[in-house]
């Protein structure tokens, strides 16, 4: 807000090219469950020739089987990895083949795993130390790691006879063993993952394990629309909406990712409606956007119902042999989505790979002025006298108000907001602007000229 009632000079506003004011920013990751579990990139290859680009994330799911431990760092994942992809690990506490032990977390609490534990904790760090085996140089992996994710519903055994204490002292102990390996950040990114909906006893929030155990919050949810006969057809929003907002309450500061999602062509009963499921598409990547999901990843799979968007039983195209939803295709065309970094020996930066690269810029320009007012934000950027524009910018530190001198570090906002600063020599004020839509920040700078000049 402006305090001083002086006149501000805005000679500066009849100079500024709003149209470059903000950059594209690639910040949103293409992730995809498919090619069986790593081991069939040939599919994988053909996803990523029909899109155009390839998938920085491929997820897979592994058991707690000695033998599975062996294929998944023998082979799976340096398929995943020499394809120029990052394995999104799902360590699913189920025994060989899927066997289930309810109240595996109690036991786990236990300590009747712990030899298991330790073992994937070591051949985890050798395979992320890359092929000389040190970790720490160029060399270096990288992963995900979702550990028994869906825990709010009632159809897993870390669910089943356990309680949410089990489960949040079990992960606290995995993790910290973990990270007594030395298996920091750089490397390994913890996904703690939840279903949309809560489904039995307790709630997502009842296994919160704190944001200093967890790296992403991740949901699971699906439109299965008419294909079973409990469920019908939802939009995005209607299966997202609710528990965003509810991990956003745990969680401020930690990045949001779809870790499966897909949708039926189902619409009304045993109809398929391709048509129905392309539009379905489409708004999904419209969502995205607007809810800044950084990572989605679409669960591939003709499973309980025809999810599949390219190899599946349906499709609105065909490449090759394969028939495809171009809706999906043309989402992933726009130059917001993160590519491999050819001279990154790990693939992308650390930023983007910890989610902490932002979908949005905060540009500040400045002018002459006399005010003397400080307002409240939340992202760095340094003052000029000068017209100058402020690139991506991760830092939160809240600021409430102060007097600060000129190329003083401030703290300013990611939405369309005014800020004003002085010190004994100079003066000027900042109009941070969200980027995106240009006549948006238009109509900000007009409204903001004319909360000025009525306030003088």
């Amino acid at each position: 807000m402006i305090t001083n009632r002086n006149l501000i000079v805005l000679l500066a506003f009849s100079f500024v090219p709003l149209t470059d004011i903000c950059e594209a920013v690639s910040t949103k990751m293409p992730a995809i469950y498919y090619g069986n579990q790593g081991w069939s990139m040939k599919d994988i290859q053909s996803f990523s020739s029909w899109v155009g680009k390839g998938p920085i994330v491929i997820l897979l799911f592994t058991d707690w089987c000695n033998e599975s431990m062996n294929n998944l760092f023998n082979y799976q994942l340096n398929n995943i990895w020499n394809n120029g992809s990052i394995p999104a690990i799902t360590w699913e506490a189920f025994g060989c083949g899927g066997s289930s032990q309810p109240g595996i977390m109690s036991l786990v609490r236990n300590h009747t795993y712990d030899t298991y534990i330790t073992q994937f904790g070591d051949r985890l760090k050798t395979w992320l130390a890359g092929m000389d085996g040190v970790l720490g140089n160029s060399d270096d992996r990288r992963a995900y790691l979702r550990l028994a994710h869906e825990m709010n519903g009632n159809w897993y055994p870390w669910s089943i006879g356990s309680t949410p204490q089990d489960y949040i002292w079990a992960w606290h102990y995995i993790h910290d063993l973990f990270a007594n390996k030395s298996l920091d950040l750089t490397r390994l990114q913890w996904i703690w993952c939840v279903n949309n909906v809560d489904v039995g006893s307790y709630t997502a929030e009842n296994y919160w394990v704190g944001e200093q155990y967890v790296d992403w919050m991740g949901i699971d949810g699906y439109n299965i629309g008419t294909s079973q006969s409990w469920s019908s057809w939802l939009n995005p929003s209607q299966i997202f909406d609710s528990m965003i907002a509810r991990l956003q309450n745990l969680s401020s500061t930690k990045p949001i990712c779809i870790n499966e999602y897909a949708s039926t062509s189902l619409s009304t009963g045993n109809i398929s409606n391709i048509t129905a499921k392309y539009d379905w598409l489409q708004k999904f990547c419209t969502y995205i956007n607007n809810k800044q999901i950084i990572m989605t990843s679409y669960f591939n799979t003709d499973k309980e119902t025809d999810w599949a968007i390219f190899g599946g039983v349906r499709g609105d195209s065909f490449f090759g042999n394969y028939s495809a939803y171009t809706a999906y295709r043309d989402c992933l065309q726009s130059n917001d989505w993160v590519i491999i970094n050819s001279t990154n020996p790990r693939l992308i930066s650390d930023e983007e790979f910890s989610g902490t690269v932002l979908n949005t810029t905060s540009t500040t320009t400045m002018v002459p002025t006399t005010t003397t007012s400080l307002t409240s934000s939340t992202a760095s950027g340094t003052v000029s006298s000068t017209l100058v524009t402020i690139g991506l910018t991760t830092q939160t530190t809240p600021v409430t108000t102060a007097n600060i001198s000129t190329n003083s570090t401030i703290v300013i906002m990611t939405t369309t907001s005014v800020i004003t600063t002085t010190d004994s020599t100079s003066t000027a004020v900042a109009i941070i602007f969200q980027c995106g839509i240009v006549s948006q920040n238009r109509l900000a700078m007009f409204i903001f000229m004319i909360m000025i000049f009525l306030n003088n």
